[in-house]
Parts: structure tokens; C-alpha cells; sequence
């Protein structure tokens, strides 16, 4: 007989068969992430929400069928809804405990996911806003990187929980105008990705940032993209924390998975 042993040595206990649980494909992959259609084959870095090995634990990804970049950034983003529900009701029904997507962005869709489905939802980084400004003290401001600072919308904002007298607290800088970035993940049809020039891209839009605004005390990149590139925001603004998707979804995996704590006392 197979022996899978626990932390403490004991084997699993014998389980008992529920006919009328929900029966799943597979176990063990407690994150379910949502992902936009892609039109190139362009790699997914150790970081990105898009690769697996990002994780803590395993993952299970469900492409929305008809989601584009362009799609969840152009004005007709809300005729996705329906579809963005239908995969995460997907995800749900295959074991998923936590649902997440790929884009930021699609904090547009949080209200109608959340209603749809019985686990914790993650749409977007940004709902780490909120938590993070209210950690600052009242003399330092939260800074947020975005992919395109022109398509986040007030709304937005809003439906992430981030107050709408928040005025000089949160300051907000997009990657829209570089020159790699936004070629490579905003317009497309580049045949490469250019990691070396991504970061550039991505560490002087902090940089510039902190430069203009010196009292940000805590960074936040919105852009499933970006967790790649935060080590080296990091080292670049002087250590200030930066928080990214990651943060968010391990924080919940270690909810999820508590383990016995050991020391001395």
C-alpha cells in the first residue's frame, strides 16, 4: 500500500467516500488562474503569472476564450463578463479554491466573478491597494505601476476598494509610453521578448516616479507581467517594499496550507 507521510510521520488517515461531494479531475491545485487569449508564443517568465513555476503550489490555468489584450483594454471590455464568469465557474467546478487571472486589468470582471462562485476572488493586484495605503503612514504615499494608465478608470479603482478622496496618497505611473514594454505587451507582434529592455522599461517608470513623487513609501506593479522585473525596481529605489500579484496569492496559499509551527521556547 502507498504511504504518504505527514509532517509529524503518521500516514494519511483512511478517508471516507462522500457520493454527493463534488467530483474532481484532480486534486492538489488550489490556485485557479484565468488567463487572456495570446496571439504569439512568446514565453511566460519565472515570476509571471503565466508560469507555473511562479507557484508555491500547483496551479490549474484556463484561458478566457475571446479575451485579447486588446479586448480587456479597449472600451468594449464588459461584453467579456459573461465569458470571464463561465471560466472561472470552470475553474471552481474542477477544484479551484482561489481564483486569479493573468491581467489586472480584469478588476473589471471582480464584482460579477465574486457573486458567481463560492471561493475566495483575486482579479487583480490592485485589491492590495487599499491594504497597503492604509499600512503608510499620513506623510508617505503608495506608487502603482500599471501597464496603461490611460485605460484605468476611476471605476476601477473603486471596485478594487481604494477610496475616491484618496488625492495625493496613491500616485499612479503607466508603461504605455516606453519604448519595449509597451511593444511587447500593449501593441504586439514583437518576434522576441527583450527581457534586458522590459526591465529597463519597467525600472525607470519607478525610478521617474519616485523621483517626482519622493514621499512614496510602499510600490505596487499591477501588471501580471511585471513580478519579474521587482527585484530590480527593488534594488533600483533603494529598497523600498514593492508588492506585486505574487503577494497577494501566496498570501492566501499560506492561509490555506497552515503548518505546525516548531521552535524553542
Amino acid at each position: 500500500m502507498t504511504d504518504f507521510p505527514l509532517a509529524e510521520g503518521k500516514r494519511w488517515p483512511r478517508f471516507p467516500i462522500d457520493k454527493h461531494s463534488p467530483r474532481f479531475p484532480f486534486h492538489g491545485a488550489p490556485v485557479g488562474v484565468m488567463m487572456l487569449e495570446r496571439g504569439s508564443n512568446m514565453p511566460f517568465l519565472p515570476g509571471d503569472t503565466g508560469n507555473a513555476t511562479t507557484w508555491s503550489v500547483p496551479v490549474r490555468y484556463k484561458a478566457v476564450p475571446g479575451l485579447t489584450a486588446s479586448r480587456i483594454l479597449g472600451p468594449d471590455a464588459g461584453e467579456m463578463t459573461s465569458a470571464v464568469v463561465q471560466a472561472a465557474t470552470e475553474l471552481v467546478r474542477e477544484g479551484a479554491q482561489l481564483i486569479t487571472c493573468g491581467c489586472g486589468y480584469s478588476i473589471r470582471y471582480q464584482e460579477a466573478v465574486r457573486a458567481a462562485v463560492d471561493v475566495p476572488v483575486f482579479l487583480s493586484s490592485l485589491l492590495l491597494a487599499p491594504f497597503l495605503e492604509m499600512m503608510l503612514p499620513p506623510n508617505k504615499a503608495l506608487g502603482i505601476i500599471v501597464a496603461d494608465k490611460a485605460v484605468l478608470t476611476q471605476d476601477m479603482l473603486e471596485a478594487a476598494g481604494l477610496r475616491a478622496n484618496i488625492g495625493r496618497r496613491v500616485v499612479i505611473a503607466g508603461l504605455e509610453d516606453t519604448p519595449v514594454f509597451a511593444r511587447t505587451f500593449l501593441r504586439g507582434g514583437v518576434d522576441y521578448l527583450d527581457v534586458d529592455a522590459v526591465e529597463t522599461d519597467v525600472v525607470n517608470a519607478a525610478v521617474a516616479l519616485q523621483k517626482d513623487r519622493p514621499d512614496i513609501g510602499i510600490l505596487l506593479l499591477e501588471c501580471g507581467d511585471l513580478p519579474p522585473y521587482a527585484a530590480a525596481v527593488q534594488q533600483a529605489t533603494g529598497g523600498i517594499p514593492v508588492f506585486d500579484y505574487t503577494s497577494m496569492v501566496e498570501f492566501f496559499v499560506r492561509g490555506l496550507i497552515r503548518k505546525p509551527f516548531t521552535g524553542l521556547i
